[in-house]
């Protein structure tokens, strides 16, 4: 994920910061500027365990919002699954279920293809001999 030099965040969006204590966190927004640009982070991992799906409040100017990444990869849907069990969000880990399950459904019908004889010129149709 590339950093986004822009402070303003949203529910939901992914930051990366720095305690006071100089401990590195990456976590998700919860709550946005709550009072004095304080806002309220789930944290997923941090270089202090005991953060780990706890929620905190920060203020935004230690924040840097990190770029939305891309599609997802059926691995990285599992990890953050797993992440989602960690941290007991409920609603995430639906979400990611039915992410995946959808990326699952898209990989099977890529490789399942219909058959049908006359997509095919070089085949003779036998049974209208």
């Amino acid at each position: 994920m590339e950093i986004n030099q822009t402070n303003e965040v949203q529910v939901g969006d992914w930051v990366r910061a720095k305690s006071s204590k100089g401990e590195l966190i990456h976590g998700f927004v919860e709550k946005n500027a709550l009072d004095h640009n304080v806002i309220q982070l789930k944290v997923v991992t941090s270089d202090n365990k005991m953060l780990m799906g706890h929620s905190i409040q920060i203020n935004q100017m230690k924040i840097n919002k990190l770029d939305a990444p891309g599609p997802k990869t059926e691995k990285q849907l599992r990890q953050l699954i797993d992440i989602a069990l960690e941290t007991k969000d409920e609603a995430w880990f639906f979400e990611l279920t039915k992410e995946l399950n959808s990326v699952k459904n898209t990989k099977k019908q890529a490789y399942v293809q219909p058959y049908n004889s006359k997509s095919n010129p070089t085949q003779q149709d036998y049974r209208s001999s």
